[in-house]
C-alpha cells in the first residue's frame, strides 16, 4: 500500500516538475532568440556603451553572445530533462535504463557546454582583447554535471535493485 502512494506521489510530482520545466527552458530559448533577433535588426547590444563604431561589433558579440548561447543550453538541457521527467510520469518506475542513460547524457552535455565557455572566454580574450569573465558559467555546468552524474549512478543503482526484486518475486 505504502509502494502505492509512493508512485502516485512520483507520478504527480514528476508532472509539476515536466512543467516547471518546460515553461523555464522555454523561456530560455525564446528570450535568448528575442536577444539574438534584437541584436541582428538593431545591432545594438542593450546595456553596452559603444565608444567608437570600430569597437561596437566587438562590444555587442563579446557582451551577448555568451548570454544567447547561455540562453539556447538551457533550453535543450530543460528538453532533455522534461522528456526524463515525462518518462519518469507515464512508467511503472523511474529506474530504467532509458532514464539512467538520460541523465548520463545530461551528466555529460552540461560540463561540454562549459567547456564551450571556456573556449569563447578564451577567444574573446586572446582575439579580441575583450575579457567577459565566463568562468561562472563554467563552474554552474561543471557542478551541473557532477549532480546529473551522481543522480544517474543512483538511478543506475535503483535499476538494479528494482530488477532484482523483480526477479525474486
Amino acid at each position: 500500500m505504502e509502494l502505492t502512494k509512493v508512485q502516485e506521489k512520483i507520478k504527480k510530482e514528476s508532472v509539476t516538475a515536466f512543467v516547471i520545466v518546460v515553461i523555464f527552458g522555454g523561456l530560455s530559448a525564446i528570450l535568448a532568440s528575442a536577444f539574438l533577433l534584437i541584436v541582428i535588426a538593431t545591432g545594438i547590444s542593450p546595456g553596452v556603451n559603444h565608444p567608437s563604431p570600430e569597437t561596437a561589433l566587438i562590444d555587442i558579440l563579446a557582451s551577448t553572445a555568451p548570454w544567447i548561447l547561455n540562453g539556447f543550453i538551457v533550453g535543450i538541457i530543460s528538453l532533455l530533462s522534461a522528456k526524463l521527467l515525462y518518462r519518469i510520469h507515464i512508467s511503472y518506475t523511474p529506474f530504467s535504463e532509458k532514464n539512467t542513460k538520460s541523465l548520463n547524457t545530461i551528466a555529460i552535455v552540461a560540463p561540454i557546454m562549459g567547456c564551450v565557455f571556456v573556449l569563447f572566454d578564451i577567444f574573446t580574450n586572446l582575439v579580441m582583447e575583450f575579457d567577459i569573465g565566463l568562468t561562472t558559467f563554467v563552474m554552474i555546468y561543471a557542478l551541473m554535471g557532477l549532480v546529473f552524474g551522481l543522480f544517474a549512478r543512483i538511478f543506475e543503482y535503483g535499476r538494479l535493485l528494482q530488477q532484482e526484486s523483480d526477479e525474486i518475486l
